[in-house]
């Protein structure tokens, strides 16, 4: 039973004893220094040649080889114990268990006769100095061996535990291509509208037909992934893909056409010429002669529906403009989507900011800010310097860009000086 008891006294100091714990690592010596291979997932490219109508591809997948520079230390991990309760808790056992070994001596050498002067209620006589004495020695055993064990325990927990262990550094990596494989599989053609093609490679070999293409491609994806072009292979897709709008929109004539949809079909040829050559020169040409005639006509009539008019009342009246342009409009959101409103009339009224070309200048309206076109043959008269307020009725062109500017552009049906 005391056995036990002991016991239990052990467990229960041991576990009020507090261990602080520090780890810390210190780098030890270069062991070596050697070259590590690593195989990274790589990606799907493809070669690109365009023999109109056809889109010649090879498609090909690979992975990157990764050359990784290693040094190996080897490397010491300290971890470091510390018990503030073991100094203190010795001294003060050391201290409780010689003072309880001294109190039980001195007990020996006093009275062991009980004190006369006190007697209890039962008749009994108070306790010998000798009882007093073994008395505080066992108190004070009672605190020192308890005291003793702690610190022990805390002393035999602390100190410095030492891993040597091996520990890598990555010094440097290269990356190659590597493994190139010609790719079997789904591969995907996708407008910017959404539009999706559904094709198939085989044996890396994929040749697209442009006169059976439904939309106009913007991007390649095989297996669900990009496909990676060099910049060349981005041009020659770029140029067949001009084509191929080119070829989808063939049914719209020139006369047909709105500004910005006559400027797109100008640029969408000259990208397609990189690969047609001088087999589409005669559209090439007829284009440009269509956009010199409309700069040089300045008629409305060109751009939508309406009659010639000879005042500003009269452009009102004819054009019935059922938007208004003006600083706090409401209406002022028409400059945001100016291509979903091409041919549309309406009133303008701001301020003449600078002229970027003869015939375009800027109008601020609060604080946006449009081109006005105006015709070489004007029905109206009178200057308009910078600076000038105005009003005008115009219609919607789409958007134009000139220099860093990029604004919707306006095509003046009548011009006034205003309020």
């Amino acid at each position: 039973m005391k056995t036990r008891a002991l016991f239990m006294l052990f467990v229960f100091v041991s576990g009020c004893t507090t261990i602080d714990t520090n780890t810390r690592t210190e780098r030890g010596p270069l062991l070596r220094s050697f070259e590590r291979p690593v195989l990274m997932p790589g990606g799907i490219t493809a070669d690109v040649r365009a023999d109109w109508p056809l889109l010649k591809l090879t498609v090909v997948g690979y992975d990157v080889c990764r050359a990784q520079q290693v040094d190996e230390y080897a490397e010491d991990v300290v971890t470091e114990r510390t018990s503030n309760a073991a100094g203190p808790s010795l001294s003060t056992g050391i201290v409780g268990v010689l003072a309880s070994a001294v109190l039980f001596g001195v007990s020996f050498a006093v009275s062991s006769a009980p004190d006369q002067q006190i007697i209890d209620a039962g008749g009994r006589y108070g306790p010998s100095t000798q009882q007093y004495l073994r008395g505080a020695s066992a108190i004070t055993l009672g605190v020192g061996v308890p005291a003793v064990i702690v610190g022990l325990v805390a002393k035999l927990r602390s100190g410095d535990e030492v891993e040597t262990r091996r520990a890598e550094q990555i010094v440097s990596q290269k990356d190659a291509r590597c493994n190139e494989r010609p790719e079997n599989g789904p591969f995907a053609l996708k407008s910017a509208q959404g539009g999706h093609v559904p094709l198939e490679v085989v044996d890396g070999a994929l040749d697209i037909d442009g006169d059976k293409m439904p939309v106009v491609p913007e991007s390649m994806h095989f297996a669900e992934r990009d496909v990676e072009l060099t910049e060349d292979g981005q041009a020659v897709f770029a140029s067949w893909a001009a084509c191929v709008a080119l070829k989808l929109e063939s049914a719209k004539s020139l006369d047909a056409l709105s500004e910005s949809g006559l400027l797109s079909r100008a640029e969408r040829l000259r990208e397609c010429r990189r690969i047609r050559g001088d087999s589409i020169a005669a559209e090439v040409k007829a284009t440009d002669d269509e956009l010199s005639r409309r700069r040089v006509s300045g008629s409305p009539a060109a751009w939508a529906p309406g009659t010639n008019v000879s005042s500003f009342e009269e452009a009102v009246s004819a054009y019935a403009p059922t938007v208004k342009l003006a600083v706090g409009s409401k209406d002022l959101g028409v400059l945001d989507t100016p291509e979903a409103h091409e041919g549309r009339a309406v009133l303008v009224q701001g301020i003449v900011g600078e002229g970027l070309t003869e015939n375009i200048g800027v109008i601020q309206v609060g604080e946006r800010e449009l081109f006005l076109f105006i015709p070489p043959k004007k029905a109206w008269g009178g200057q308009f310097p910078a600076g000038t307020r105005i009003e005008a009725v115009a219609l919607v062109s789409g958007r134009q860009t000139l220099g860093e500017k990029n604004l919707p552009l306006l095509r003046a049906v009548w011009m006034r000086t205003a309020w």
